[in-house]
């Protein structure tokens, strides 16, 4: 509702865990899902970039082990519609019969899918390495934002004309 929430629960936040970690006196492992839009200028970007930074320098300082993931857009189960997630809003939307907003169809897309991050962060935490790190999520699936509408619209569709979409 306001950008200043942005601020408080990215940037705010991490700078206090990060003073945490630093008073136990101990190496913690930290693992950040941070955000491509941490390469972009709006205020959700910038405090994704600012959350950054504050563990960047946790990292120097200290030597404490730290892995950064910048994560494109992610999908399936836990995502909210409107929230977090244009697939989840995409599927909200088009299951309830409600408008679905594209301003570019042909706009590129890239999406990791919330099992393959979770996976990916359990195995950084078996072996964090000391310092900073720069984890990546694979695979990364690529689709426009007019393909993806089209394919969630035609699951929908589905039930009428009882073809079911190819999935996988």
């Amino acid at each position: 509702k306001d950008n200043t929430e942005f601020t408080e629960g990215n940037v705010d936040l991490t700078v206090r865990l990060c003073d945490m970690i630093i008073k136990t006196g101990r190496k913690i492992p930290l693992i950040v899902s941070s955000s491509i839009q941490a390469g972009l200028v709006n205020p959700y970007g910038e405090s994704k970039l600012g959350a950054e930074l504050a563990v960047e320098a946790l990292a120097e300082k200290t030597g404490n082990p730290v892995v950064i993931y910048r994560l494109p857009g992610v999908f399936g189960k836990w995502c909210l519609p409107n929230y977090n997630s244009v697939v989840a809003t995409f599927c909200h939307n088009i299951a309830n019969d409600l408008p679905i907003q594209i301003n570019d169809a042909a706009a590129s897309l890239n999406l990791v899918y919330i099992d393959d991050v979770v996976s990916e962060f359990v195995l950084m935490l078996s072996a964090v390495p000391a310092g900073l790190t720069r984890g990546e999520v694979a695979p990364v699936y690529g689709i426009s934002l007019g393909k993806l509408a089209s394919q969630i619209q035609a699951f929908k569709n589905c039930r009428e004309s009882r073809v079911c979409e190819r999935v996988g």
